[in-house]
């Protein structure tokens, strides 16, 4: 009788210490890019982890052009995927930011120089072009 309750009195105080190892642990909070630089127009895929409420993600350096949801199948259901593209600001570095159950989540992102188009003519000519008189045809 004396071990029955030697061994309950064990299982009593090892069962708070089993419970506190069984609760997970928190979620992750954050703020992924694709990508961390940039042209304008360029796509940026965004990833934002929080196990509480997320607010929508702002910055001047990315148009956000899918906000943020969770994934149609149900999968990672503290996890939101979006898509933006870089915006035709000044090249700089800018913060991105969301808001996890009302705590900022900031990361950088550095918008570069834009892209000169195809076909344009990064030195102006001096002068007339010079041509042929036509008599060699």
């Amino acid at each position: 009788m004396k071990i029955v309750a030697l061994t309950a009195a064990c299982l009593l105080v090892l069962t708070p210490a089993a419970a506190a190892q069984t609760t997970s642990p928190p979620l992750p909070t954050w703020l992924r890019l694709s990508v961390h630089s940039g042209h304008p127009g360029e796509k940026v895929s965004l990833t934002v982890a929080c196990d509480g409420e997320a607010g929508p993600v702002t910055t001047q350096a990315l148009r956000i052009t899918t906000p943020p949801a969770p994934d149609a199948e149900g999968h990672q259901p503290w996890a939101l995927f979006g898509e933006s593209v870089v915006a035709a600001v000044a090249p700089g570095t800018y913060p991105v930011s969301f808001r996890c159950a009302g705590k900022p989540v900031t990361v950088r992102f550095t918008v570069l120089a834009a892209k000169s188009g195809p076909g344009q003519v990064k030195v102006v000519p001096q002068g007339a072009p010079r041509t042929e008189d036509g008599s060699a045809a």
